[in-house]
């Protein structure tokens, strides 16, 4: 449907005519030395907010003077700005999600590590205890490293013999 608005010198709606399309398209056209345009109705126009609206030059549509943008491209935008965020989120959670998987799989490395160095230095210390005892007169160790075991826990190292 066709209404009418009157449109003082800084583009705001200074009058209306939503009774009729006819009765816009006569208004319109007999006053349109005193800034009164045709215009599409739009659903979300009311003629007590019309000082919120104003009719952009491009293309003669209703637009809020606050963004300059039609309902519907309001809604359009504030969709695109919606899912921008939506991805920004999830892009977020990805990051979070890898960064905590690399974390764990450095801990598990480091750990593994952990337990070689400690079975490591268990193996020399047993090695040096050997030579030692040798050194010393005792022979009551092993006679080789390979017959030397170690157990790394929390707690600290064992070292048993066969």
């Amino acid at each position: 449907m066709k209404i009418a608005v009157q449109l003082n010198s800084d583009r705001n709606i200074i009058g209306t005519v939503t009774t009729s399309e006819f009765g816009a398209e006569l208004q319109a056209k007999l006053f349109k030395d005193k800034g009164w345009v045709l215009v599409d109705s739009d659903p979300a126009f009311s003629s007590a907010e019309s000082y919120l609206w104003t009719i952009c030059e491009s293309d003669n549509k209703l637009v809020h003077i606050s963004t300059g943008k039609t309902p519907d491209e309001e809604t359009k935008s504030s969709l695109v700005e919606l899912t921008k965020e939506q991805l920004k989120d999830n892009l977020t959670k990805d990051q979070l999600q890898n960064g905590l998987t690399t974390l764990t799989k450095q801990y598990i490395e480091d750990k593994a590590n952990s337990r070689m160095v400690t079975a490591e230095l268990t193996k020399q210390i047993a090695e040096l205890t050997i030579k030692l005892d040798k050194v010393m007169g005792a022979n009551s160790a092993p006679e080789a490293p390979e017959d030397v075991t170690s157990t790394a826990t929390t707690s600290g190292a064992n070292i048993t013999s066969k």
